[in-house]
């Protein structure tokens, strides 16, 4: 998987069509509450009005002449597999309502074609067309297209962030490949035939129900109090890069992005081993290579970020397309710049612990800490990593041009996307586009480098009882 932002995206032109959800009845009412994280973000877009929209997308290509009519069905089954789809919402001033069309309802419509022979104009198109479609202010926020060229075709699905997270979009492009070929291979299929290949889907709207049931938790409770240490020591509100972007918290700029590769495959696997045989792990090093990078740039010692988890360790959701996501804090502590070890074991039980706190949720979390929180920026810096070779579908990943695809909006922090694949370490940067931040980030991405690579080259030096310094890999 690249995961890549809309101005990045390098796609080939051909024949842009859309395939639209098209229901055949009425939306109706829900009683299902929305999540945390929709509710939260619909909160974000209710303040900022329609346009505001955090997509995300996945694309992948198709060889040789597209099927169209085995496409639109893939497109209708799969919309009809995943609740998720089904829903969108109601925003008032005073209220938040789910609206949901039936799933026997679903029906998916192609446009007229339209033809690009330049990548940045179709880029710019899709760019325009998804923000206005995937808009959690209207219904459907979802939107499908294809970009057919004489020997193959992308498929491109775009969706609001309160439908998806990026685990859903490895997901998407799993099932969407893997009925799209099922359906060419035996077009007399049936659908619930098809559904037996397929991994359960589970029920994104059970998640958010079993959300809303859950208890408060007291806030003397250790995991509350972690978390209110936590926030308090980031002066009361979330974590924020802790070097100067050019912007005030809460008055974001447009965003800026970058899309770099940190190691390639060699190096990925070679730093992973020497931070495994330290203590640590992939995750883990890089972010004490990030703590050591921003320590040399000028930043405090300690440095305090969050980073996503899935909340996916129940089965039954291990397959949904849907926003399951949490955040966790943790703290770099970067004493001594040029002792790698000491501080990836700092770092390395820093996480432990944070992993710790996982028991408890976002909604919980806030109402527990109560004032002790107070939100003064739209973003937070933010740390995220996935190793895209340990998750399903993912070893065609490379065959078939996968992306996952990411919107440019506006920001006032910081924000890190980190990929794992078989050709190495990948980094994608979300920051505002000033002039100081595009100074400090680049400076600070180059430096990221030089870290990782001295890691690689040098290994570290770590204490053993017996043998007092051993060395642990070294490129030599």
């Amino acid at each position: 998987m690249h995961v890549t932002a809309i101005d990045r995206y390098d796609i080939e032109p051909g024949a842009l069509t859309e395939w639209t959800l098209a229901p055949t009845s009425e939306l109706v009412q829900s009683d299902v509450p929305p999540s945390y994280n929709q509710r939260f973000h619909l909160d974000t877009a209710r303040t900022h009005g329609v346009g505001s929209s955090v997509w995300m997308a996945a694309s992948f290509d198709v060889p040789g002449p597209l099927d169209r009519t085995v496409l639109q069905r893939t497109f209708e089954l799969i919309t009809r597999r995943h609740d998720a789809l089904w829903t969108g919402f109601e925003v008032l001033p005073d209220r938040i309502s789910r609206l949901m069309v039936p799933p026997h309802a679903v029906a998916v419509a192609p446009s007229e074609a339209l033809e690009f022979d330049d990548t940045a104009a179709l880029r710019t198109h899709l760019r325009a067309r998804f923000t206005e479609v995937c808009d959690p202010l209207t219904f459907p926020a979802f939107l499908f297209a294809t970009v057919e060229r004489a020997h193959s075709t992308t498929v491109l699905a775009a969706f609001d962030h309160t439908i998806v997270d990026g685990y859903s979009l490895v997901i998407a492009i799993r099932e969407l490949r893997q009925v799209y070929e099922l359906i060419c291979a035996s077009p007399s299929i049936a659908d619930e035939d098809v559904h037996t290949h397929l991994d359960d889907p589970g029920s994104f709207m059970s998640y958010c129900v079993d959300e809303s049931a859950e208890e408060e938790v007291d806030a003397s409770d250790p995991r509350i109090r972690a978390w209110a240490h936590f926030y308090e020591a980031c002066g009361g509100t979330a974590p924020s890069f802790p070097l100067d972007l050019g912007v005030q918290p809460g008055s974001p700029a447009p965003q800026a992005s970058d899309v770099r590769r940190l190691l390639g495959a060699a190096d990925a696997d070679r730093f992973d081993r020497v931070c495994t045989a330290a203590g640590g792990a992939m995750f883990t090093g890089v972010l004490t290579a990030i703590g050591t990078t921003l320590r040399r740039e000028g930043a405090p010692t300690v440095v305090p970020l969050q980073f996503p988890l899935h909340t996916r360790l129940d089965p039954r959701w291990e397959g949904s397309i849907g926003w399951l996501t949490t955040s966790a804090p943790i703290t770099v502590r970067i004493d001594h710049p040029d002792d790698f070890a000491t501080s990836l074991t700092d770092t390395h039980a820093s996480f432990r612990s944070s992993l710790s706190l996982c028991g408890v949720s976002m909604p919980q979390v806030r109402a527990g800490v109560g004032d002790g929180y107070r939100r003064t920026s739209t973003d937070l810096f933010m740390v995220s990593y996935i190793d895209y070779r340990r998750l399903a579908g993912t070893e065609r990943h490379r065959e078939i041009n996968a992306h996952h695809i990411s919107n440019v909006t506006v920001c006032d922090d910081a924000q890190f996307w980190l990929s794992r694949t078989d050709e190495g370490l990948s980094i994608r940067s979300r920051f505002p586009n000033t002039a100081i931040a595009q100074s400090t980030i680049e400076r600070f991405l180059c430096r990221l480098v030089q870290v990782l690579t001295e890691v690689c080259d040098r290994g570290v030096m770590v204490r053993d009882p017996e043998e007092d310094l051993v060395l642990i890999e070294s490129a030599g």
